[in-house]
């Protein structure tokens, strides 16, 4: 009787931790989100994978080990993250944070699948309640910054001296994937697209000629690589545009070698 009651026990167990099906679609797919657990994305080349993220959560910044191994992109609202392999068998893996929870992936293509992965939806354990403390201090008014030396205290990519950007950046290619807003500051590049429109996938070239995704971060409603490339690639489906920095960091590539004829300054 004992040994049925822990075999029932662990059977139990193991439904609650397994990732569910929707409608027995393999393709769709339910995770409670575990921050000790890496999950694995199983994709194909020319099949796209959306990782829907919980209500209220959004994409602060995006690491991926290989960048041209797989193309990543989030939509505008960053709730969602758009991932396909660029190679039959392209594995790597990533790391997104958002502003509640940090994930861990492993992106592994496999040619031979028939039923690669569509969307993984996550849901989440029901979150501790706050403290007798904490309460009493989120019922007390606060002195708060404004968004200026709260971003100057808090952001990495905070510019706080405008006289330091460079906006000499020009565009060829489809008018309709141009952000309506690109500047550098040198150490990274910050680019916003018009509200409603999708933003298409970033790509940057290496001194090989060679084109890849890039590591960036969400800043409300602001992209930021974490470098200032000599050209910018962009790419939806078959359109495609391309942003060329013209100031004095466009004379290097993605990967800091300098451009071929560029002279450093």
């Amino acid at each position: 009787m004992f040994r049925h009651s822990l075999a029932a026990a662990l059977f139990a167990t193991a439904l609650l931790t397994a990732p569910a099906t929707a409608q027995n679609d393999p393709r769709m797919m339910e995770r409670l989100y575990d921050p000790t657990e890496i999950v694995r994305i199983e994709g194909r080349t020319n099949v796209q994978t959306t990782i829907r993220f919980g209500e209220g959560e959004a994409i602060e910044n995006v690491a991926i080990g290989d960048s041209q191994a797989w193309q990543v992109t989030p939509n505008r609202r960053a709730n969602l993250l758009f991932v396909k392999p660029l190679a039959p068998r392209a594995s790597t893996n990533m790391t997104v944070v958002t502003n509640r929870h940090t994930y861990l992936f492993d992106l592994v293509a496999n040619p031979s699948s028939r039923s690669p992965l569509y969307i993984l939806t996550f849901t989440y354990p029901v979150e501790l309640q706050p403290e007798p403390d904490e309460q009493l201090a989120e019922a007390m008014p606060a002195v708060t910054a404004n968004a200026v030396e709260m971003a100057a205290a808090n952001d990495d990519y905070a510019i706080i001296d405008p006289a330091t950007v460079n906006r000499a950046w020009a565009s060829t290619g489809a008018i309709n994937l141009l952000p309506e807003e690109i500047y550098d500051d040198g150490d990274a590049t910050f680019m916003t697209w018009p509200v409603g429109r999708a933003m298409p996938a970033i790509l940057v070239m290496d001194h090989e000629g060679n084109e890849g995704p890039v590591n960036y971060a969400v800043r409300g409603d602001t992209i930021v690589l974490d470098l200032v490339p000599g050209t910018i690639i962009l790419r939806s489906g078959d359109n495609e545009a391309r942003l060329v920095n013209q100031g004095a960091a466009g004379a290097f590539l993605a990967d800091g070698t300098a451009r071929p004829g560029a002279e450093r300054n």
